[in-house]
């Protein structure tokens, strides 16, 4: 909302474009999928038997586990809506989910840190003008001017001896592995990167999600690939209409080339959690202090000590890294 605020109706309206275009590939690739191959799946199995048949599969529900294990149509159908329901309300929570904003007891922490530091350097200056004597009101002894340089020169002193961060676009200190977004014009907390597709910047608040995200969606591409596999060979070994046999064709190959890039993506992620380091950490390529802490601290440092939630569009309750 903050292109809206500043006027810029259609540049905001343009940030949602990517992820619009992601929801279309999605509903494509699902219409495709249900059109070419599992409904004429469905259609063969059940609406074209004979009614004896028919009523053979309607026993077989009694018998539960026979039938889920002898009907592959059924496994395929509901193992494709699992795992579609999985990342539609995973995508919905990555998008909508703040990526994390420094925590007001931090912001308050340094204030404090300042403001000692300030009266600190009053108290010097209060002594040296009155000998021995400590002045007990320093409103009265350092004037604006004096104040605003003993301002300036403490947050000097936090950034180039104690080794705070400090946003110049933010003008406010910020931790660790904080960095400042150009596109949300905002500092959020380990942040990764700005995510166009998702319109939204991927950081501490909504990076498992994000993982799980690009697992639901590998899983998803995978699936129909393997599946949709059989519609390709049936369609370029049959008499199909040339209409039908672009669609399959390139929908099968395009579905291939989606996947090789999700793989290498998600594996890159992978191997970024194990390694304790975020997209932007990785592109800087600057020496930085090591954050190595052991492979299983790193994994439950983004997905949380609980292991039933892996798995789960659930942002684990972990603490952030400021100091």
């Amino acid at each position: 909302m903050k292109y809206y605020r500043e006027g810029q109706l259609l540049r905001y309206i343009g940030t949602w474009i990517p992820l619009a275009i992601l929801v279309l590939i999605v509903l494509y690739f699902y219409v495709v999928y249900m059109e070419t191959y599992l409904m004429p799946l469905i259609k063969s199995e059940y609406v074209s038997r004979p009614l004896v048949e028919i009523n053979t599969y309607l026993i077989q529900l009694v018998h539960i586990n026979d039938y889920v294990f002898s009907n592959k149509t059924i496994g395929i159908t509901i193992t494709l809506h699992i795992i579609l329901i999985l990342f539609t309300i995973t995508l919905i929570r990555v998008v909508i989910t703040i990526p994390g904003h420094i925590p007001i007891e931090w912001l308050n922490k340094i204030e404090n840190e300042i403001r000692q530091m300030i009266e600190n350097e009053e108290n010097m200056i209060n002594h040296k003008k009155k000998g021995s004597q400590t002045s007990t009101s320093f409103s009265s002894e350092i004037d604006d001017e004096q104040r605003i340089n003993l301002n300036v020169k403490v947050k000097n002193e936090l950034i180039d001896k104690q080794g705070r961060r400090h946003c110049k676009n933010c003008n406010a200190f910020k931790p660790k592995r904080c960095h400042h977004c150009r596109q949300c014009k905002t500092c959020w907390l380990k942040m990764d990167h700005h995510c166009q597709w998702l319109n939204n910047c991927i950081g501490y608040g909504n990076y498992k999600l994000f993982i799980n995200l690009l697992g639901y969606a590998w899983f998803l591409i995978s699936f129909i690939m393997i599946t949709y596999s059989r519609c390709y060979y049936d369609t370029m070994n049959s008499y199909s209409s040339d209409a039908k046999l672009f669609l399959v064709s390139f929908t099968f190959l395009y579905c291939c080339f989606l996947w090789i890039l999700l793989t290498a993506f998600t594996l890159f992620h992978l191997w970024a959690i194990k390694s304790n380091i975020t997209t932007l950490e990785y592109c800087e390529n600057k020496p930085r202090e090591p954050l190595q802490k052991g492979i299983w601290n790193n994994i439950f440092e983004v997905f949380g000590k609980n292991p039933l939630i892996w798995f789960l569009p659930i942002q684990p309750d972990t603490k952030p890294i400021l100091d």
